[in-house]
């Protein structure tokens, strides 16, 4: 998954106002992650989780690889993005969180 389709994702088709105020973060902040200005930071990041109903690690890690790639870095290899894709969490895990 890509950073921008995360975060359409967690917009749900909403305004970037509104989900902005119903997720509690401010709109300008909000505007930023949707235009692809910034990244989220943690506590953000798991609420854009919530938001799109994906597993707050998957989050982690696109928002990893995109931060990597605005750095011109590369950090994960094909071989190891197809690896991690076959992994499935554990859902009968309790979460730390």
């Amino acid at each position: 998954m890509s950073y921008q389709e995360l975060i359409a994702k967690a917009l749900h088709g909403r305004t970037v106002n509104r989900a902005a105020k119903e997720m509690g973060v401010s709109q300008s902040s909000m505007d930023r992650y949707a235009r692809g200005q910034s990244l989220p930071d943690y506590a953000t990041a798991f609420l854009l989780a919530k938001e799109a109903g994906m597993d707050v690690r998957e989050v982690f890690l696109t928002l990893a690889q995109e931060d990597a790639k605005r750095k011109g870095l590369e950090i994960f290899s094909e071989g190891f993005k197809k690896l991690l894709s076959l992994v499935k969490p554990r859902r009968d895990w309790v979460p730390a969180w």
